[in-house]
């Protein structure tokens, strides 16, 4: 009997222990800075539920609870999100590493997405766009955002192209349709959240047939929070292994095709 007993608190004690072991870690609170009301389909404020969304949203959703998350979503811009970082105020934000003023001092996650752009129009490209050999047509973009590979034909002396800035992306279409500028320029994934939205039914939109830059998006991480980038990389190479980003972006910007967008 005493080598029963024995057994059976040998056997309790290992449970007890196991039981431990995968306890969860301690909360990590996050701040996560946003470029204020975001672009969909990574990170925008949805009004129906009066909160974030997007792909970023369900990217941190998926493990949270295994790692014990507690993300919190703070408006900023893209002109401020470094200062928070260096300031201690937010712990990290969605970017291309080419667009920050200074990449010095962050630490960078792997990629979670790759970043195409293209020009978008009201009527169909003849060919390729070629920046250098346009002459004074004016392009939307979104107050704040760098765009290196039309910044030569920006500031150059002929201005062979004009920059003209929204707030938002559904602005910059917006304006597209009403003839205030010839091109928009979005990523493919935010061009797709955005132009088929209801209020543009009536409205063809033609992607320009190149690419006009190809970025890497990544996380963008504070110096002084090196402890996530192991958790964050980990996860990540699973939501991208599983399919999980894949069916994040389709749910965010829909199945639509150009140069016609059914509306949902």
């Amino acid at each position: 009997m005493r080598l029963v007993s024995y057994c059976i608190l040998l056997l309790l004690s290992s449970v007890f222990s196991a039981g431990r072991a995968v306890a969860l870690p301690p909360t990590q609170e996050i701040i996560f800075a946003i470029n204020s009301p975001g672009s969909p389909p990574y990170l925008y404020f949805d009004a129906q539920s009066q909160s974030y969304q997007g792909v970023v949203v369900d990217f941190f959703a998926s493990f949270a609870g295994e790692a014990n998350l507690n993300v919190t979503y703070l408006d900023s811009s893209r002109a401020r999100n470094e200062l928070l970082l260096h300031q201690g105020k937010a712990d990290m934000f969605l970017s291309g590493e080419e667009w920050l003023d200074d990449p010095n001092g962050f630490i960078f996650s792997k990629p979670l997405i790759q970043h195409d752009s293209y020009l978008y129009a009201t009527t169909a490209f003849d060919g390729p766009f070629v920046p250098a050999e346009s002459n004074g047509e004016t392009v939307c973009t979104r107050f704040g955002y760098k765009y290196p590979v039309l910044q030569a034909a920006f500031e150059n002396q002929e201005h062979t192209l004009i920059r003209v800035d929204s707030a938002s992306q559904t602005l910059m279409a917006l304006m597209l349709t009403k003839g205030r500028c010839d091109y928009a320029i979005m990523s493919e994934q935010n061009a797709l959240s955005v132009l088929n939205k209801r209020q543009f039914c009536n409205n063809e939109f033609y992607q320009s047939p190149n690419i006009i830059s190809s970025i890497s998006l990544v996380l963008v991480i504070r110096a002084g929070r090196q402890e996530l980038l192991p958790i964050i990389n980990q996860y990540m190479a699973g939501f991208i292994r599983n399919g999980q980003l894949s069916r994040s972006i389709k749910r965010h910007s829909g199945e639509h095709q150009f140069p016609k967008l059914v509306c949902d």
